[in-house]
């Protein structure tokens, strides 16, 4: 990839991250090819731009109020084939409060995307989202540490 493509992706993922920090999803979801993938931090697999705007467009008003404070930075950029590009972004978003939840929580992750470049411009045409400091925690609970 030449220093022209890495540009445009990341001005690309930059205004990308913009449109969802400000719940613009319907100009969001125009960065994603229409056959695109898109894979929550919860598993679920949408299979098309429609899909995935519609899924994103589904949240609490609550959620949406606390984008402000959401980061994305790009950690990997790396040429797979002539158009198409394999990136990592790691997000962050502090004091996310779940509905109905007490205490807000610092949340970050990883979302694995493929760029494709199509008609003069980078499209996601693949993104995974996974969470990094998920609920999943195989250690026993502190109550039963040292119990036996």
């Amino acid at each position: 990839m030449d220093a022209d493509d890495e540009r445009n992706i990341r001005a690309t993922l930059a205004t990308h991250t913009e449109l969802w920090v400000r719940h613009e999803m319907h100009r969001w979801g125009t960065y994603f090819t229409e056959d695109s993938d898109f894979v929550t931090h919860r598993g679920i697999w949408w299979r098309s731009r429609e899909a995935n705007m519609r899924g994103h467009l589904d949240v609490p008003e609550s959620v949406i109020a606390q984008k402000r404070g959401y980061t994305q930075e790009i950690v990997a950029l790396d040429e797979l084939a002539p158009g198409v590009v394999l990136a990592h972004t790691r997000w962050h978003w502090p004091g996310h409060i779940l509905p109905g939840a007490a205490t807000a929580e610092d949340r970050w992750g990883y979302i694995t995307l493929v760029l494709v470049h199509r008609d003069g411009s980078w499209l996601i045409r693949a993104a995974h989202n996974t969470r990094a400091n998920g609920l999943d925690d195989f250690a026993p609970p502190r109550s039963a540490a040292g119990t036996g």
